[in-house]
């Protein structure tokens, strides 16, 4: 038997001496006996007398020597392994709650969640805990009773987010108060897809600080990897795995995780009406691209195919119905500014005529081919303020226009203008947005324009590196040049050209990029507090966490939140089997943990009482 203080059975040299003394004969006494008239009758009274006198002596020496024996193994402190699970006093609950958690049991019987659920109602001992494991571990109960865990885990449901569980065993472990190997956290996950903390090394965190982990797997209740590949092999699913959206066409990423091909149909509605359908014949182990073109409003992707996760089968996609507001300001009855701006769909244009501009509250104000001698002073300060306000400016050079250094003067654009350059390239220095893919072609004649300080960004350069298209920040607003003369340019007869004005004005009214109205499941987002329509319902935050798929709506912004994860989808990973091959004991549904079973105060407790019941021998002898 292991001892935590060894040196404390020295004390066991009591027992020479005591055994010394009680090996000692005292020497005999002699008396007088007044007379013989005790040794004429011997009865059996004082036979028993005798006898129950000798049992006495005996058991006050057994007596006194387990009281030692008992002392002296009390300060020397034994205990022993036990590795039967011990009732715990502090219950922490991990319940995986991410996407895949919602696929069906291959029996049929419910779904991954359901049995966790169950199973973690099966173990309810003692203060309970509970965490949600998503991609960020939430806790839903702090030390509640068995009664409040139960109501908990009735209204639990799982999220369409990733699934961090290492991150949600650490979680439970800040809600251990202890470390006296009386707490206890289990595990209740199918194991499929993990990120962040390893579950391992979450396991052996816990552990060191002598808190039981159990992990169990709701896949199965056996244990053995034949029973385990059985219930993964028996599962089907073919979901979305990706999105690219833009304000002309929008690609769906279309999965299928089975060994055999699939026919699939997908169908698109927006605002409850049919706009495309299309059959898609997806090999094994396959994805298939699905394309349209991209309508404006709520827009819903559907798998008409029924299978074993629901959760990837339906795609949800925001796309803005705002119409941008430009003022095209200009002394020109026609021009190709004003042929590509009133040809696209996303915007509303109005004309003004200088010296007759009735309004500048508009989303983007374009001065092209306007007489500087027509606009009048009050014209420049307020364009000024609405683009400190936010409203975006396009300031064109033309070779008509004379007015141009004074625009410049008057909207701050820090550039430098030295007269007029002869043909060049128009050649794409900074590529993104506006200027990926798209070719400038060639310019006959420009004015030579150079920025003089960093707050100018030259986009598009000339042979001589002089500015052709830039921006420049003013106040919450942005200022653009476009220094390509239409008549000298071939630009104007290319198929970028209209496309390109309509991004121009995506881009400064800060509409071009709809990955902020699509987002994917789990990101958190800071705003002001206010009421949010999610998926589930209405609900008061300033913290919103995209955990459902479907449609948010903050303020006047709807977004759109998909799961698109491949990992989270392929609910037949073979994730469970590396775990298991690594460690042994993760995947069992009843794994007991070790303790230290100490029982120094049951052996002084024992000291006490035989104290005790010596006294009382000693009384009934007759000694005191």
């Amino acid at each position: 038997m292991p001892f935590k203080n060894p040196a404390g059975l020295y004390a066991l040299l009591a027992l020479i001496p005591f055994i010394f003394l009680y090996l000692r004969r005292p020497k005999p006494k002699e008396k007088t006996i007044p007379s013989l008239m005790f040794f004429v009758k011997e009865g059996g009274v004082t036979k028993f007398a005798n006898f129950f006198r000798q049992i006495l002596r005996n058991l006050l020496f057994l007596l006194q020597l387990a009281i030692i024996l008992s002392v002296a193994f009390a300060v020397a402190s034994p205990f022993f392994t036990s590795e039967k699970a011990a009732a715990a006093k502090h219950t922490v609950l991990v319940i995986d709650g991410s996407a895949s958690m919602n696929a069906l049991l291959s029996d049929g019987s419910g779904t991954r969640f359901g049995s966790a659920v169950e199973e973690a109602g099966s173990r309810l001992e003692g203060t309970v805990s509970i965490v949600l494991a998503l991609n960020i571990p939430v806790v839903v109960l702090d030390k509640g009773t068995s009664a409040d865990a139960r109501k908990v885990l009735s209204a639990l449901r799982p999220k369409a987010t990733k699934t961090h569980v290492g991150d949600g065993m650490l979680a439970a472990g800040e809600l251990i108060d202890d470390n006296s190997g009386n707490s206890r956290v289990v595990v209740l996950s199918d194991f499929q897809s993990n990120e962040g903390t390893d579950v391992i090394v979450a396991k052996r965190s816990l552990t060191a600080r002598k808190v039981s982990v159990n992990l169990v797997n709701v896949l199965s209740t056996s244990t053995s990897d034949n029973a385990l590949e059985y219930a993964l092999k028996s599962l089907s699913n073919v979901g979305f795995v990706g999105l690219d959206v833009n304000k002309f066409q929008t690609t769906a990423l279309v999965r299928n995780y089975d060994d055999a091909q699939h026919k699939v149909d997908v169908e698109v509605m927006n605002n409850d009406n049919l706009v495309a359908k299309k059959q898609l014949d997806i090999g094994p182990r396959s994805v298939e691209p699905f394309s349209f073109d991209t309508v404006h409003g709520r827009t819903q992707l559907g798998i008409l195919r029924k299978d074993d996760l629901e959760a990837d089968n339906s795609l949800f996609i925001s796309s803005p119905v705002k119409k941008i507001r430009a003022l095209l300001i200009t002394n020109s009855d026609s021009s190709h500014v004003m042929a590509a701006l009133k040809s696209s769909p996303n915007v509303e244009l109005d004309t003004a005529f200088p010296p007759v501009v009735k309004a500048f509250n508009y989303d983007v104000i374009i001065i092209h081919n306007a007489s500087s001698q027509f606009m009048l002073p009050g014209f420049y300060k307020e364009i000024n303020k609405a683009v400190a306000n936010g409203t975006g400016l396009v300031v064109t050079a033309q070779q008509a226009q004379q007015g141009l250094p004074v625009y410049i003067k008057q909207f701050d654009v820090p550039l430098g203008l030295s007269g007029v350059g002869n043909s060049s390239r128009a050649s794409v220095r900074i590529e993104g947005y506006l200027t990926k893919g798209v070719d400038f072609g060639v310019v006959a004649n420009y004015n030579v324009a150079r920025p003089y300080n960093d707050r100018f960004t030259s986009l598009v350069v000339a042979d001589d590196n002089s500015s052709l298209l830039g921006s420049y920040p003013n106040g919450n607003g942005l200022v653009f040049y476009y220094g390509l003369f239409d008549d000298a340019s071939t630009f104007k007869s290319s198929y970028f050209y209209p496309i390109f004005w309509d991004n121009l004005l995506s881009f400064l009214t800060k509409s071009e990029d709809l990955a902020s109205f699509n987002v994917q499941t789990g990101r958190v987002e800071g705003i002001s507090e206010q009421q949010v329509i999610t998926p589930r319902g209405k609900v008061k935050t300033a913290r919103l966490f995209f955990d459902e798929t479907g449609f948010y709506t903050v303020g006047s912004k709807t977004v759109a939140a998909n799961l698109l994860d491949k990992d989270e989808s392929n609910i037949a990973s073979e994730d469970p089997f590396e775990l298991a091959s690594y460690d042994s004991k993760l995947l069992s549904a009843a794994s007991t943990a070790k303790s230290e079973v100490e029982f120094e105060d049951n052996l002084v407790f024992a000291a006490l009482a035989l104290v005790l019941l010596e006294l009382l021998l000693v009384k009934m002898r007759g000694d005191l």
